[in-house]
């Protein structure tokens, strides 16, 4: 035992708390400088992890000072956070100063006022003090004060390099809500130009000042879209390339032979890729054989975990990443192009290791039976969704070219209709979402941007993934053993009495039940499916859900009405699925014994956790590229005028969606002149004169863009 752990023991024994370091000392009898050195050592250690916190001592009533924290000439006491009622959370700050606390067990958000964040800072994980409104949640605001900083959530930050005058240097970070510049000493800046885009480690945190940090990747002059998009890339986690050990174990894995040994081998089974046209990292193939009414689907997947070894260099750098991230023209990959373009890409005419997903299909969609083994395949087609389609659309020339595929597709059309209607049928819901496509000009500026083309070849792969993930999901869900399952649970009984008070507004009688079923939300979603209000109920549905994400418990999945579910299907670009693969391989090679099942249930549990941010961080760095490009777009369409649609009213303004998919914004101010109430309940700005809300269809003007910001201005135009 260590004497940090040494001392937490002595002082519990002793029943200290709300001690001064004096009062420790006479406590534990130590008197020489060298033991007082040690102690303090320790004591400060403990206040690192949050086993106790430094704060002012207690009123003569016993009650403790909630109105501060060491002040100025005042003792340090160390108090034990049950006994403050300390809640641990996450900060999420504002630009302004202010924060939220995000609380680690659930409920309500606490409010931090900038004077009250004590050093904290953007993602920090820390304990806070509530000082106003019940520790325990209920009505009304909470405010409090942060006690202690646990962890620094951010470790590097991406920004905008600035030199004064006088010599001073520093970074201004892109993402706004990391509220302090960072100083970076002249000797630690590399040479950088002022205006530069820049990456700097943080190197310490001043008691009376920024945060200090270094220059470690130089990325470029800010304003070029190639700068920019970088940036984003680096402040989402995601650096775009992979260390030397990491490389270096990608060329070893992908040189050595796959062993055939043990696997199926499938290779002179018909089977095919769809994928978009510029993708090259192909998981997943598709076979498909009839026996009178009865179908039988392949979906081969990937074997990554065959190259992917646990706890190397590339499991690592796999894990910290979490999933390869996507942005118009580019992509960030989970893996070195060694292994996500190369040996683990299912390529045309080339044999691969697989992990088979082979399921037995009736005619009304029940899988009557199914089994997952270890393969080899050998892709007959790399084919692309607009071919596919165009094929089922009648195209003759890619019907001749692939007219030894085209019976097969047309079998995976009527099969996926099949799947799709029983899933329906149990209460799947199917709401639409608008994705862009942007493309570019031969210089690499934006050309067009549109709304994506989800074709009828998309929702065969999608139906074929969804029963793969499925399948695998229910054949794990009933052993007993450590999974990362992929979950989306109930919406909130709150959410939904909202959404029903905002549906008989809009004139619909709907029933609702408590719970709620999947089912109640698709009847919602097909009743104003023929009306004026379709995208507008989808929209406030879509917000009323809860988050999907992975978990170690099987929660079941709202959305797809489905009791077992699981990604599986993208082991080359989703790390929840590579989890999976060896999971799966274990229970083939023989199961998991009590050893390994211990590890890997903590291993599961992490890989969950992480997986979840891991994906909301790519998520929005996704989104940020992508409105970044909308706005370099629309930079040349100022004073042009469009018809739109309002797409989300806040108070400070409301956003009007155009037909290509771009999102501008009416400040309120920029409102026609009128007398107005945000309406949030009926998600609307109701004036005298004027109304909008959300749903309503509106013309605009461009007023502005700003790449750095990702946002386009509007003006209404109301006279017309």
């Amino acid at each position: 035992m260590d004497f940090k752990e040494k001392l937490r023991g002595q002082i519990a024994a002793a029943g200290l708390n709300g001690f001064t370091e004096r009062q420790l000392f006479a406590r534990l009898n130590a008197r020489s400088a060298a033991e007082k050195k040690e102690i303090k050592k320790a004591l400060d250690a403990l206040a690192a992890d949050g086993v106790f916190i430094a704060a002012d001592e207690k009123k003569k009533s016993g009650k403790y000072k909630r109105n501060g924290f060491q002040s100025v000439g005042a003792p340090k006491k160390y108090f034990t956070p049950e006994s403050i009622n300390a809640v641990k959370g996450v900060i999420q700050s504002k630009e302004r100063g202010y924060g939220f606390l995000i609380p680690e067990n659930g409920g309500g958000d606490i409010f931090i006022a900038g004077d009250a964040m004590n050093g904290a800072l953007h993602k920090d994980t820390v304990y806070a003090v509530v000082t106003n409104g019940s520790v325990f949640g209920g009505g009304g605001r909470r405010d409090g004060k942060v006690a202690a900083v646990l962890e620094r959530g951010m470790k590097t930050v991406v920004g905008l390099f600035k030199r004064t005058r006088e010599g001073e240097t520093s970074v201004v970070p892109d993402d706004r809500d990391y509220a302090k510049s960072v100083s970076v000493p002249p000797n630690r800046s590399k040479n950088v130009a002022d205006g530069q885009k820049v990456v700097v480690k943080i190197t310490g945190y001043p008691q009376n000042g920024p945060p200090e940090g270094e220059v470690t990747e130089i990325l470029g002059r800010a304003g070029a879209p190639a700068v920019d998009i970088s940036a984003i890339v680096y402040a989402a986690g995601f650096g775009e390339g992979f260390d030397k050990a990491v490389k270096r174990d990608a060329r070893a894995v992908a040189e050595i032979p796959f062993d055939r040994s043990g696997r199926t081998d499938l290779t002179g089974v018909l089977t095919v890729t769809i994928d978009g046209d510029e993708a090259k990292d192909l998981d997943d193939a598709v076979s498909l054989t009839r026996s009178g009414r009865d179908y039988k689907l392949g979906v081969h997947i990937a074997d990554v975990a065959n190259y992917v070894r646990h706890n190397s260099p590339l499991d690592n750098e796999a894990f910290g990443r979490g999933t390869s991230l996507y942005y118009p023209g580019g992509v960030v990959p989970m893996l070195p192009e060694e292994l996500s373009n190369g040996v683990c890409s299912l390529q045309e005419r080339a044999n691969r290791p697989t992990l088979t997903v082979e399921m037995l299909i009736d005619a009304s969609g029940e899988i009557k039976g199914g089994k997952i083994f270890e393969s080899v395949i050998n892709s007959d087609a790399r084919m692309t969704y607009k071919n596919v389609d165009k094929i089922l659309n009648g195209d003759a020339e890619l019907s001749e070219r692939y007219a030894n595929l085209r019976p097969m597709l047309f079998d995976m059309l009527e099969l996926s209709l099949i799947l799709n209607a029983k899933r329906k049928k149990r209460g799947s819901v199917f709401f639409e979402s608008r994705e862009s496509a942007v493309e570019f000009d031969e210089k690499g500026g934006v050309a067009d941007i549109k709304p994506y083309e989800f074709g009828v070849s998309n929702s065969i792969i999608e139906e074929f993934m969804l029963a793969a993930n499925e399948t695998v999901a229910e054949f794990v869900g009933h052993m007993d053993v450590p999974f990362v399952y992929r979950v989306h649970e109930n919406p909130s009984p709150e959410k939904m009495s909202a959404f029903k008070v905002f549906m008989n507004g809009l004139g619909f009688k709907i029933s609702i039940k408590d719970p709620v079923e999947p089912r109640d939300i698709q009847e919602c979603l097909d009743k104003a499916e023929r009306t004026e209000y379709k995208n507008l109920v989808n929209k406030v549905l879509l917000r009323s859900m809860q988050k999907a994400k992975y978990d170690t418990a099987n929660k079941g999945h709202f959305g797809l009405a489905a009791k077992y579910y699981c990604h599986f299907t993208s082991p080359i670009r989703r790390y929840p699925d590579l989890v999976a693969h060896r999971i799966i391989k274990t229970l083939l090679g023989g199961g998991l014994n009590d050893k390994n099942a211990k590890k890997m249930t903590a291993f599961c549990s992490a890989a969950a956790a992480n997986s979840s941010e891991r994906e909301r961080a790519a998520a929005a760095a996704e989104r940020q590229c992508c409105d970044y490009f909308k706005a370099l777009y629309m930079e040349n369409k100022i004073g042009a005028e469009y018809s739109g649609v309002i797409s989300s009213v806040t108070g400070f303004g409301i956003f009007v969606e155009l037909p290509n998919t771009v999102d501008g914004l009416v400040r309120a101010e920029w409102l026609p002149p009128d007398n107005y109430i945000f309406d949030e309940a009926r998600y609307a700005v109701i004036g005298k004169k004027y109304s909008f809300s959300l749903g309503d269809k509106v013309r605009v003007r461009v007023e502005g863009a700003d790449r750095a910001l990702g946002q386009v201005n509007f003006s209404l135009i109301t006279d017309r």
